[in-house]
């Protein structure tokens, strides 16, 4: 190996490579974000999205390095894991020449935290964004995030990520209301995921001081179906 190679792929030369984390959930019908402690002695701020280095003896692929910082802060599985963009720039990170690989994951329920460090913020609906303040530069990306999920959750089966397994034709539309601020008619919430294409019948009921409603699942196959319209009432 020529010493001009050795000084090209020196530590002081390489760039620094992360992978960041956008996790979101629905909480009492509020969207929120996970973040941990800032660390760095130079952030503005406290918070941070979960983020962290890819390991080679750990990781074969970039989704292994998502899935292990997820649950450095909480045990839960995101039901949904999906790469958003890739940033690199030398202004990003005060050390230098940085590069991260974003995420955006969505959680069912209220996952467990596992570490005083993990706190989940709201960050209002995509009509009346209230972002918190992140270090870095983490309320781009967790902007750019959700930004994602308010245009994929009108026209994908992205709204089902964010409840329970068992799940009423009514929790659909309430994920339209704390994501969007605004949600399509029940009709229109029945005649697209109510006809058994989308999901399934479990033969089960909740009970409240309303009717019984029918308790529905996913069906297995639609993971990421498509829908070749929008909702008019949402946009």
């Amino acid at each position: 190996m020529s010493e001009n190679l050795l000084e090209t792929t020196s530590p002081l030369s390489m760039a620094l490579i992360s992978v960041d984390i956008v996790a979101l959930r629905l909480n009492s019908g509020r969207l929120q974000v996970l973040t941990s402690a800032a660390r760095h002695p130079r952030a503005k701020h406290d918070r941070a999205l979960p983020a962290g280095r890819i390991d080679p003896t750990l990781d074969e692929q970039l989704e292994q390095t998502a899935r292990r910082q997820l649950k450095i802060l909480t045990q839960a599985e995101p039901s949904w894991l999906e790469q958003v963009e890739t940033i690199g720039n030398s202004l990003r990170d005060s050390r230098g020449w940085s590069l991260t690989v974003v995420y955006f994951a969505l959680l069912r329920n209220e996952p467990e935290l596992d570490t005083p460090d993990a706190q989940w913020l709201d960050v209002g609906t995509c009509c009346n964004l209230q972002l918190p303040d992140l270090a870095y530069d983490h309320q781009r990306l967790l902007k750019s995030a959700i930004e994602r999920l308010c245009n994929k959750i009108q026209y994908t089966t992205l709204p089902l990520y964010l409840l329970p397994e068992a799940f009423t034709l009514a929790d659909i539309r309430d994920v339209f209301q704390g994501v969007l601020g605004k949600s399509p008619p029940m009709r229109s919430i029945r005649n697209r995921f109510g006809n058994g294409d989308i999901v399934e019948d479990t033969g089960k009921k909740r009970y409240g001081s309303n009717r019984p409603a029918s308790l529905y699942h996913l069906k297995k196959g639609n993971q990421n179906r498509l829908f070749n319209r929008l909702y008019e009432s949402t946009q």
